[in-house]
């Protein structure tokens, strides 16, 4: 075995630090060129991310005086692109810049440079969320729109939603009131422990929080958890009035006391959402709420029956968990047995290649709502409303259609099929009626006209009555009625506000035009299935509105990254063919 001389090992340790700099660049060069087909050079390649850079770069600002920056922002950016291009946690984005000398080159370090760790990481992320929550996005949109145009005609978008599943999961009504009341008894306790400790002479503890060793809810009988819940909520209750009163007269400071307010709105929300309460006595109209301060500490809670609600009859928007109060019930696909997931509802506008704008809302809001508040952001960011937006039939409806014209003054047309509201029923429906809107009648296919309706602008229209007597003798009974309806039963027939814009809509779906059109619109499944399946926007990875809108920028930034490096050979046929 040969050995080196002992001078010349000398030489070479001596040596090694400054050749390590060009064994670095070599080798850095030999891996580009050798993989100059591999998506991640050519985004070096196809975009300038120094706009990104600049818009991070009071990051490092708030470090304070004279600290070291270890991880300057241009690396960081990179960091936090290669998280979600590759769909890793803050430790596994950590670990790929480490061990993959591709990734580690495009980031920005050195052959034994050592990566940002994943607290690094978290605090830039959560810098980004608060100070530029939409840069990434709206600036790599912004590159790709100049350089693959053909995905950007004012013409045609396609909109649609999906359920983002949040980081939350139902628990049972009993265990969640007693949840929000020690949340807020921990919350007083923290800012001011004296008058935590005069409330809690007013409670019944073990009513409130139950006995260490109870028997869980799921396992009590109907009867059992009917009487816990009775106990529990009339303790509640009476937690909310004391503590109510006492912010009112003896205010803490703001931060606390803002805490305070909401969570008892929470609490209030809760229990009126998932039960019905009532008064068990007649209420003494002379008497006040009690002062902690001042009260005798025996006085129980106002006595109050407490019914929990049957499914249908409970509030809108519920609160399910606290770990997440902005999530809620999205209860999509109901008529095929799916079950209602606690979630966001994200929503897209999309081209037939790239997702040009996103918005996340809690899981109970309806999908239309969103589209005219995303049609207007884009307008804003962009400055043009598209000719045409083409949604499915949840889209179709006449209110939804008013809307989004209002909301563009005019310049957007809804392209969606007219929701079927008589499905299954082989009977005249409200369109196969003639509306007078300046005689206020409707009359029917047989020219009976009715002049009695009543008026629901809940609903968004008029219920008109053709009575028994108006449809006797009709030869179109059978058409208009149902097989069941009784000789002496009347007519109902409903007339939406929109009913000119279902009409236009009805003639222009049997058009070509609109053909070609819809047929348009299963191109985004293809863009959610990418997003959700290989980009990690089916599940929320933080709780909050806030975060969950950033992740979906930001999963959507990754997709659309990915498909623009995709589509880079074709854009650029001489990179190819090198």
């Amino acid at each position: 075995m040969t050995i080196l001389p002992q001078k010349l090992i000398v030489v070479i340790f001596q040596l090694l630090p400054l050749a390590l700099p060009f064994i670095e660049q070599a080798l850095f060069a030999y891996l580009r060129d050798k993989y100059r087909h591999h998506w991640l050079v050519q985004l070096e390649q196809g975009l300038d991310l120094t706009p990104l850079v600049q818009g991070c770069a009071a990051f490092h600002q708030g470090s304070g005086k004279g600290s070291a920056v270890i991880h300057p922002v241009p690396r960081l950016v990179r960091a936090l692109l290669v998280k979600y291009l590759f769909d890793l946690s803050y430790r596994q984005t950590e670990e790929k810049i480490d061990r993959d000398l591709l990734v580690k080159g495009f980031v920005g370090y050195g052959l034994f440079d050592s990566p940002p760790d994943h607290t690094t990481l978290q605090r830039f992320e959560i810098w980004v969320l608060n100070h530029q929550p939409q840069l990434f996005f709206n600036e790599t949109l912004t590159q790709i729109k100049a350089l693959d145009p053909r995905d950007w005609t004012q013409d045609l978008q396609l909109v649609d939603t999906f359920a983002m599943l949040a980081r939350a999961a139902k628990g049972h009504l009993i265990p969640l009131i007693r949840q929000a009341c020690r949340h807020l008894l921990d919350t007083l306790q923290a800012a001011d422990p004296e008058r935590h400790t005069r409330l809690l002479r007013h409670l019944d503890q073990t009513a409130l929080f139950g006995l260490a060793g109870e028997k869980p809810t799921r396992a009590l009988k109907a009867a059992e958890r009917a009487e816990r819940l009775q106990n529990v909520v009339t303790q509640a209750l009476g937690l909310h009035q004391l503590l109510s009163a006492s912010l009112a007269q003896h205010p803490l400071p703001a931060q606390p006391h803002l805490a305070l307010e909401q969570g008892l709105s929470r609490l209030h929300k809760i229990i009126f959402d998932e039960t019905e309460v009532t008064a068990a006595a007649e209420p003494d109209p002379s008497a006040s709420a009690p002062d902690p301060a001042e009260a005798d500490p025996a006085s129980p809670p106002q006595p109050v029956q407490v019914t929990e609600r049957a499914n249908g009859k409970k509030g809108s928007y519920r609160i399910v968990a606290l770990s997440d109060t902005e999530a809620t019930f999205r209860h999509h696909g109901a008529d095929k047995g799916e079950a209602a997931k606690i979630a966001y509802n994200a929503s897209l506008l999309t081209g037939r290649h790239y997702i040009h704008f996103t918005q996340a809302d809690t899981g109970a809001r309806p999908d239309p709502d969103a589209l005219p508040e995303m049609l207007q952001a884009q307008a804003d960011q962009f400055d043009f409303f598209p000719a045409k937006v083409v949604g499915d039939q949840i889209y179709g409806y006449g209110k939804v259609r008013a809307t989004v014209e209002q909301a563009t003054a005019g310049h957007t047309q809804v392209i969606a099929l007219l929701p079927n509201t008589l499905k299954g029923q082989d009977r005249f429906g409200p369109l196969d009626f003639t509306f007078d809107p300046q005689r206020l009648t409707l009359t029917c296919p047989n020219q009976v006209t009715a002049d009695k309706f009543t008026d629901k602008p809940e609903d968004g229209g008029r219920t008109f009555r053709f009575t028994a007597q108006m449809c006797q003798d009709c030869p179109l009974r059978d058409q208009c009625r149902k097989p069941e309806a009784k000789p002496t039963s009347r007519r109902s027939v409903f007339v939406s506000y929109y009913r000119d814009y279902n009409l236009a809509a009805l003639t222009y779906n049997h058009s070509d035009q609109f053909k070609t059109e819809i047929k348009q619109r299963p191109l985004i499944e293809r863009i959610i299935f990418n997003l959700t399946n290989l980009h990690g926007a089916r599940r929320a990875k933080s709780t909050g509105q806030l975060k969950a809108n950033f992740q979906l920028r930001m999963n959507a930034t990754a997709f659309n990254l990915r498909q623009f490096l995709r589509r880079w050979p074709k854009l650029n046929p001489h990179l190819t063919a090198a």
